[in-house]
């Protein structure tokens, strides 16, 4: 890798005012191309995660002279774990299918999948030395199980390239533009100006700031006059206001329903799969699902409600008719006891405090009534939500840069000429399964192939 080190602050020495960044002039871009000579690239990319090193590595192809730069001591951390470290790069899922995951603006990115699609993605990773195999629910993971392939395989090639400069623990204070509207370059912490005709803004959401992605971008890209819808965490675990008993936490319910309800009553959605439960309440593969349809109602404060249903494959009349003949079968047994015919032992304390039954009944005093009460806790026990857990939980991020304020063949921002927006800070996420990745590594293609393709 060959890297360069950073300038010193000219603009103290020559008292430059910080407002005289922005080019106004001929004379003032030609000022600045003679103090900042080396410091010109053809493109600049801000942020090496998933997206940035994408972009970074499709134009790497131009022979063109690129500066990477990265805030933190190391590129790629959130890509090296996420997934639980496995590294879910996308799903072979249909186009048609693929889409419906991402929701009402999942027509964003038809023109980038037409491009740049999951069947090119897996041949663009096994060219580069990843084999990868299909698992369950169409997700496509390295054969390795290992995150830090598909990591490797993009640092190590940006490395040898001479073309490519790589700065690392370098943040970026500000992007540059001309009166105009239209990209310098961007100006970093220090003040050193590197200049570029062509900027892609890569640096990630607010999720999982630990890796470095704290939200700067949006700040930066509001300055220049995007809109950002509010960023709230997405895919995250959810607080319920009932109390998660002991025995409960960590514990895992397989094959189970969850619908979403809304304030007025009414059904968002429902997911059919893996829960498990926290001390302060609930996570696992369908809350994430469900969270990022109720996320944003919660943090504007409105009332949610879960609703489980622990026997989803029989309907309430044929449950009722199991339940009906099992009481009779067990009928000296006392309620305590004798649910652990129908729920997880872990399950009983919750069931106990669903249910308004004297514990030590036995089955064959149980009325009418009483059996309705078990008949609605098995298919509807109810969880009020509080909140949704925070960034350092959550998958990605929901809100951005409005979709409308970006050209979709391009990535290129409508409102500054040569600035391109790629990954999470768009106002566009999806549900798990390698939808989001897919959706960083398709806009960091078409943005960088963009940036020469008049060349």
């Amino acid at each position: 890798m060959h890297t360069k080190k950073t300038l010193p602050n000219l603009f103290l020495f020559l008292k430059i005012e910080k407002k005289e960044l922005r080019v106004h002039t001929t004379i003032h871009t030609f000022f600045f191309d003679i103090i900042y000579m080396h410091t010109n690239y053809d493109l600049i990319i801000v942020g090496a995660g998933a997206a940035g090193l994408m972009a970074a590595t499709v134009a790497a192809e131009k022979d063109k002279k690129i500066l990477l730069i990265e805030k933190m001591d190391q590129a790629g951390r959130k890509l090296r774990i996420t997934g639980k470290g496995r590294c879910n790069l996308t799903n072979t899922s249909p186009l048609k299918d693929f889409i419906t995951h991402l929701g009402s603006d999942g027509r964003f990115m038809r023109n980038a999948f037409s491009k740049f699609f999951s069947t090119e993605l897996m041949t663009f990773f096994e060219q580069k030395g990843v084999p990868l195999n299909i698992e369950r629910g169409s997700r496509v993971f390295p054969k390795s199980g290992k995150s830090l392939d598909v990591f490797l395989a993009l640092i190590k090639d940006l490395e040898r390239n001479r073309n490519i400069t790589i700065l690392k623990n370098t943040s970026v204070a500000r992007i540059v533009t001309t009166t105009e509207g239209r990209v310098v370059g961007v100006e970093l912490k220090d003040k050193t100006l590197c200049r570029a005709p062509k900027v892609i803004m890569a640096t990630g959401g607010k999720s999982y700031p630990s890796t470095g992605s704290e939200g700067e971008g949006y700040e930066m890209l509001k300055q220049l006059g995007h809109t950002i819808v509010q960023p709230v965490p997405s895919l995250v675990p959810l607080v319920t206001k009932e109390p998660i008993p002991e025995e409960l936490i960590g514990f895992q319910l397989k094959n189970v329903s969850l619908a979403v309800m809304n304030e007025n009553g009414g059904k968002i959605g429902e997911y059919f799969g893996e829960m498990t439960f926290t001390p302060n309440g609930v996570a696992g593969p369908i809350v994430l699902s469900v969270s990022r349809l109720i996320t944003r109602m919660v943090h504007e404060g409105k009332n949610i409600t879960l609703k489980l249903d622990l026997k989803p494959a029989l309907d309430v009349t044929t449950l009722d008719k199991k339940l009906i003949r099992e009481l009779n079968e067990n009928g000296t047994r006392v309620l305590k006891d004798a649910l652990r015919l129908w729920l997880p032992a872990e399950m009983i304390p919750l069931a106990l405090s669903n249910i308004k039954i004297e514990h030590y009944k036995r089955l064959n005093q149980i009325n009418a009534n009483e059996r309705k009460m078990i008949l609605n806790m098995l298919k509807n026990i109810i969880f009020h939500i509080e909140s949704t857990r925070g960034w350092d939980e959550a998958i990605v991020t929901q809100g951005g840069v409005n979709l409308k304020e970006v050209n979709p063949k391009t990535m290129e921002s409508k409102i500054v000429e040569g600035l391109y927006i790629v990954g999470e800070l768009l106002d566009l996420d999806a549900d798990t399964g390698g939808y989001n990745l897919q959706i960083a590594f398709s806009t960091a293609y078409m943005a960088a192939n963009d940036c020469f393709s008049k060349d």
